[in-house]
This record gives structure tokens, sequence and C-alpha cells, in this order.
């Protein structure tokens, strides 16, 4: 896949997901949906503007999508069902049924700041790690080094934690208690899945047991998962 194909699935994909939320929402005209989807467009071009000048990995992450260990693929498949479950929970409450009381509008932009700030987190790994990837591979073919400059100075993972940031301004965002339910088993899944790829690293990639003394913690600073 070439690079402008691979940018344009990107947003094609993220049309497609958030059409989820306003089916099950039952309706169009649905502020909150509107503005995840505005959210979820801001933060892929954020990650298409800070990729390196230059730089194809939109689609080298599409060409690895298929790649990678196989516990990781079963992770990965969990993590797309979650989001389905996490949507449509979402667009049931807040969108069709109400179940949630209605949410203050400070805690809403407060939601949309930490979407913005993980999506931001995450754009920033992605462009520092030249080898940041879909799936956890090593990618040989490349010479595959440590990446341990920028965000990855702070924490071993920050793109793991960009995402964690994301979901958890997801409900904020619908308006949506009940989908923190879904929301808090992917995040512990992302959890498992990034202390899994360290432990992955530390056996097969050179060097990353001597950056990962150097740089202790894994997600976020000061505490330890």
């Amino acid at each position: 896949m070439n690079k402008p194909l691979a940018i344009l699935s990107s947003y094609i994909g993220v049309v497609i997901i958030a059409g989820i939320i306003f089916l099950a929402g039952g309706k169009l005209l649905y502020w909150q949906a509107l503005l995840y989807l505005l959210l979820a467009v801001l933060g892929t071009t954020l990650t298409h503007l800070l990729a390196p000048s230059g730089s194809n990995i939109a689609a080298q992450r599409a060409r690895n999508a298929k790649a990678g260990e196989a516990w990781d693929r079963r992770i990965l498949g969990l993590s797309f069902l979650l989001t389905i479950i996490t949507f449509v929970v979402a667009g049931l409450d807040s969108g069709r049924f109400g179940w949630s009381r209605p949410m203050p509008l400070g805690l809403t932009i407060a939601g949309a700041a930490i979407m913005i700030a993980g999506q931001l987190i995450f754009a920033l790994a992605r462009r520092e790690n030249a080898f940041f990837s879909s799936t956890v591979h090593i990618e040989s073919e490349r010479a595959h080094v440590v990446c341990s400059t920028g965000p990855y100075t702070i924490v071993r993972h920050p793109g793991y934690a960009g995402m964690i940031l994301s979901l958890i301004g997801f409900p904020l965002v619908l308006g949506s208690y009940w989908s923190f339910i879904p929301v808090a088993a992917s995040v512990a899944l992302l959890v498992v899945r990034a202390n899994l790829e360290d432990r992955f690293l530390q056996e097969r990639l050179a060097g990353y047991r001597e950056y990962s003394r150097a740089v202790t913690y894994k997600l976020l600073p000061f505490i330890r998962l």
C-alpha cells in the first residue's frame, strides 16, 4: 500500500468506526458522536502532520498489520472487539436510551482535552520511533534499534500511554458513564500488552535491557505497572 492510499485509509477507518456510535445512537444529529468524530479526525491529522518529512510510516504500519507474534494478534483482536462494544454501549447510552445522567459540560471539555493530549502523545511517539508498528515484532531487515529519545526518555511505551489517555477521555466526550466499563477492560488489556511487549523486547532486541534500566517507567512517570 502506498503512502497516499494508507493515509486515505486511515481517515476512512475513522469514519467507519465512528459510524458505529451513530448507528447505536439511532440518529445523525448527535452532538456527542459528532464531537468524537471531530476529535478522531483531528488526532489522525496530527499523527500524519507530525510524521517525519519523507516518512512512509503510514504505509509501513499498514503492511505490518498482519505481522507480529501470535499472542499479539489475539490481543489486537480482543481490543478491536472491546472497541466495538465500547462504541455500541456509548451510542445506546447517550444517543438512544439516556442510561447515564446528563454529564456536566466541564467533564465533556475535560474529556476532549484528555483525548487530544493522548492523541498528541501517541503522534509524538510515532514521530520519534522509526520502528513504531501496529504489531509486536522485530524489523531485522531494517536493522531495528532501540528508540531512546523524545518521549521515550520518560517512559518506555509512550504510544500506549497516549492510547490509554484517549480511552479515558472517550466516555466523557460521549457523555456515557456506562462506557467506562468496557473502557476499563480495554485499558487493562493495553497494560497487559505493554508488559508482554516489554518482555519480548528485552529478550529479542539488542540494547533494550540496558535502555529499560535507564528508563524505569513503562507507561506513566513515577508509576510502575
